[in-house]
């Protein structure tokens, strides 16, 4: 049974969410993709739009690899000025060209398109920015109107260095500062993403700078930083900490596109992790993307958090709530809010040899993802508990993904299909409320 509100693929491979912006109608969010299978390869840009972040439609392949280079992961934005040259509100596509065979070789390349995504033009001067380097990749680029300028922050993936360049005009880059990995945990850097957010009830902002680190780090390998970009320079005002406690939020990056009321941008990871993702048995498609999340920071004694809501658009998909009924039995696509002494067991499939136990520890819930057809998939994660203060759990058939109260907590999680009920047991059903979807 595929999820029913988080996105997939009608067939073959998925990872990476690539090019997430909005053309002034639509969301758009390309994505790693295999044309050819369900295993990782042939690395091109699939390609699926949305008019609220919550129902997406899948369009063609838009940027397809060849047999010089794979289309690995980049960022796109709209040229509402016509700076590259192309056209005034040409979507612009930077992705890294890696290099098929030997020598290993990834750059910077860029592509345009004038009818909003749906056919592309490769730049004939190709790559736009070169180090002439094996593992250079994953450029994130945006506009800072501040400094007049487009800013891309790239990662030199062995080495542990995100560079920052910044350009007049999408095409000439120039080196402006590097933010190094210092006591960060975990090896080889993919994905980085630099964005202003709000802090909550301050009237303020601060940036964030994430990336994920492919092997070593805790969690789901997504780190950040708080701290101030001037246009040049990012300076860290803090230590580093973790997007997600869980094993499967991966290569999440924002959207280029508006905001929420309060300033929020939205953006969106990949529910996967390249450790085990070829294990799972083949079904004709393989991948999923998280639900959409809003980024705010929270402040606290010890400094800056990252706060993730779910989308509100995904919310109003679901139904009112209603206490768990007697048989406890709920929806696979379900949405759970859990008292503060929650404790119990939520079976995710019918055998019950799937499940996510949630336990009570002082200051701390205790998760387990439990799965003995495929171990590979057994983790564990703690997030901060406080009194009087319960989770948000929000299931499909192969998702769940947890969140605290105010968002600084998260742990997401992959699981097998599951059909379209799942058990709880719990001796406590009346402090469960669950939503299914409308």
């Amino acid at each position: 049974m595929r999820p029913l509100y988080h996105y997939t693929p009608r067939s073959n491979w998925l990872s990476d969410p690539n090019g997430l912006v909005h053309d002034g109608e639509r969301w758009h969010m390309f994505y790693q993709y295999n044309p050819h299978g369900e295993d990782w390869g042939h690395m091109s840009w699939g390609h699926a739009v949305s008019s609220d972040l919550a129902r997406w439609e899948e369009l063609p392949v838009a940027l397809l690899t060849d047999e010089r280079r794979m289309v690995f992961s980049g960022s796109a934005a709209m040229d509402t000025s016509g700076s590259a040259g192309f056209g005034r509100d040409a979507m612009i596509a930077l992705y890294t060209a890696a290099a098929i065979g030997e020598p290993q070789h990834q750059a910077q390349a860029l592509a345009w398109s004038m009818d909003k995504g749906t056919t592309w033009t490769e730049h004939p001067g190709n790559p736009v920015l070169d180090l002439g380097m094996a593992d250079f990749r994953d450029p994130y680029v945006f506009r800072h109107e501040p400094s007049d300028s487009w800013v891309m922050v790239v990662v030199k993936s062995n080495e542990q260095v995100a560079q920052i360049y910044r350009s007049p005009d999408l095409l000439r880059w120039g080196l402006a500062s590097e933010i190094p990995a210092s006591d960060a945990p975990g090896k080889v850097w993919e994905c980085p993403t630099l964005v202003e957010l709000p802090i909550c009830g301050r009237g303020q902002t601060r940036w964030l700078f994430k990336v994920d680190a492919l092997t070593g780090a805790p969690g789901a390998g997504a780190l950040y930083l708080t701290g101030n970009f001037d246009g040049h320079r990012f300076t860290p005002d803090g230590p580093w900490q973790v997007v997600d406690q869980g094993r499967d939020f991966y290569a999440a990056v924002a959207w280029n596109g508006p905001r929420d009321a309060v300033g929020r941008p939205a953006w969106i990871g990949w529910m996967g992790n390249h450790a085990y993702q070829k294990h799972f048995p083949k079904k004709g498609w393989r991948g999923v993307m998280s639900a959409p999340r809003r980024m705010g920071l929270l402040e606290r004694p010890d400094g800056l958090r990252l706060s993730q809501v779910i989308e509100p658009s995904v919310a109003g998909l679901f139904g009112d709530f209603g206490a768990l009924g007697v048989d406890k039995v709920v929806k696979v696509a379900s949405r759970m809010e859990l008292v503060a002494d929650f404790a119990g067991d939520l079976l995710l499939t019918d055998d019950g040899s799937c499940q996510l136990t949630v336990r009570v520890q002082g200051d701390r819930w205790l998760i387990e993802r439990r799965d003995t057809a495929l171990p590979f998939l057994d983790a564990e994660a703690t997030l901060e508990r406080r009194d009087g203060e319960g989770l948000s759990i929000w299931i499909d058939s192969e998702t769940v993904e947890v969140l605290t109260p105010d968002g600084t907590g998260a742990a997401s999680f992959q699981h097998r299909p599951a059909s379209a009920r799942m058990s709880v047991e719990t001796d406590r059903p009346q402090h469960i409320s669950v939503a299914a979807l409308a």
